[in-house]
């Protein structure tokens, strides 16, 4: 009997977590712009999830990019799910109601573009049913960004843009928090608050001394 070496499998990715096991998830929104290699999103959404312990941004739990293309492929994609089966009415329903807002927002004057996107694994190339996201942007800069997991919504905070993004950097344009507990804010305080130590502790003399002469 001839047994497959497991060793060498790579374990599937897992789907976006559920919304109540979210602590925080950071956005960070990316213009690829009009050079973009073929084929590729000239915007995507990079979605990061953290769900335990203290709030690290280097280690987020689950990270996924999300490509941003026109509201009406993501709903004829779940249109075509629905017909065979492997999508519940329920569940479509939510890709209808979003894929209505995202038409709403394009029918505003001040709006800019609505684009939605899967969350899927690229790796796979698997889209995993029931999550994808809804993002607007306007004219004015602003931007929304909704989350769709398994029929729950999550929403973002406000966008802020990023002074250090440059075009052709590759660097994000944009991100914001969905942080309801405030651990971001909290992290930032305990960061300065650290800072502001180091800095006193710098300044002090060392211990021993008085002046520049030290005690006997």
């Amino acid at each position: 009997m001839t047994f497959r070496n497991q060793g060498n499998q790579t374990k599937p990715l897992s789907p976006c977590p559920r919304i109540e096991v979210i602590q925080v998830m950071q956005f960070q929104f990316f213009d690829n712009g009009s050079n973009r290699r073929k084929g590729s999103s000239q915007h995507t959404m990079m979605l990061e999830a953290y769900c335990e312990g203290r709030l690290n941004l280097f280690k987020p739990y689950w990270k996924r990019t999300v490509a941003l293309i026109e509201p009406k492929l993501v709903l004829k994609w779940a249109d075509e799910n629905l017909a065979t089966g492997e999508m519940t009415a329920s569940i479509h329903e939510r890709y209808a109601t979003l894929y209505a807002v995202a038409n709403e927002i394009m029918a505003d004057d001040d709006s800019e573009w609505s684009k939605m996107g899967h969350i899927g694994s690229k790796r796979e190339n698997t889209r995993y049913i029931g999550q994808f996201v809804l993002v607007s942007r306007y004219k004015d800069g602003s931007m929304n960004c909704v989350v769709s997991i398994d029929g729950e919504l999550l929403e973002a905070g406000r966008f802020q843009h990023d002074l250090r993004a440059k075009p052709g950097t590759g660097r994000r344009k944009a991100y914001a928090f969905y942080d309801p507990n405030g651990l971001y804010e909290a992290m930032k305080a305990e960061q300065l608050q650290i800072a502001e130590t180091s800095i006193r502790a710098a300044a002090e003399p060392a211990e021993g001394t008085l002046g520049e002469v030290p005690w006997k």
